[in-house]
């Protein structure tokens, strides 16, 4: 489940039409392809074990232990890569939803703050009505230090708009004070 949280500039962009999904950046290509070195060496280093005749104990044991490490690191490499590869199918999916039948609602969300060096994070559950009766989605967003008295941040129990597509695991959430304070005086005066 992903939470994408947008910020809007304006009061009129928080019902503005939904654009494409933001995508995040493509992982480097050390990141995809760090597995594939780390296994060559680790195959190397076997082929030299597997040459050298009679080795001394200590030599076995340091070739041992590069496999053992170059073992990890293949490892670790390659489950770096599955799990990205999985994101961005996921993501891919999930465009292709928002893009065909995206919903919207009025939720609300409840907030809690922490101050960092790199701003103020926010963190809380945001809850929507769908067809099957009310979502609650946890989320986690970072306010930088310099937005944060152009876009104030939400106050807890302020509505949010929120889009989501049948099917995905992802929602969006736009929010932005003003329109958050006018929604407020229109429930008020009903």
């Amino acid at each position: 489940m992903s939470v994408v949280w947008q910020q809007v500039e304006s009061p009129d962009d928080v019902d503005a039409p939904l654009a494409e999904l933001p995508v995040p950046p493509r992982p480097g290509w050390l990141r995809r392809w760090l597995w594939a070195p780390a296994l060559v060496v680790t195959a190397a280093l076997y082929v030299l074990r597997r040459t050298i005749e009679d080795p001394s104990g200590e030599v076995e044991l340091w070739l041992f232990m590069a496999m053992l490490a170059g073992l990890m690191i293949t490892a670790v490499a390659a489950l770096v890569r599955y799990r990205d590869d999985q994101r961005q199918a996921a993501e891919g999916r999930d465009a292709a939803a928002f893009g065909a039948a995206p919903r919207a609602a009025t939720g609300t969300v409840s907030v809690n703050e922490r101050r960092t060096s790199s701003g103020l994070l926010l963190s809380g559950l945001v809850s929507y009505p769908t067809d099957d009766g009310t979502a609650d989605r946890a989320f986690s967003h970072l306010v930088r230090r310099d937005e944060v008295e152009q876009l104030p941040p939400p106050r807890d129990g302020d509505p949010v708009a929120v889009w989501w597509a049948p099917g995905t695991e992802t929602v969006v959430v736009r929010y932005h004070r003003g329109w958050a304070d006018a929604v407020r005086r229109r429930t008020r005066k009903r």
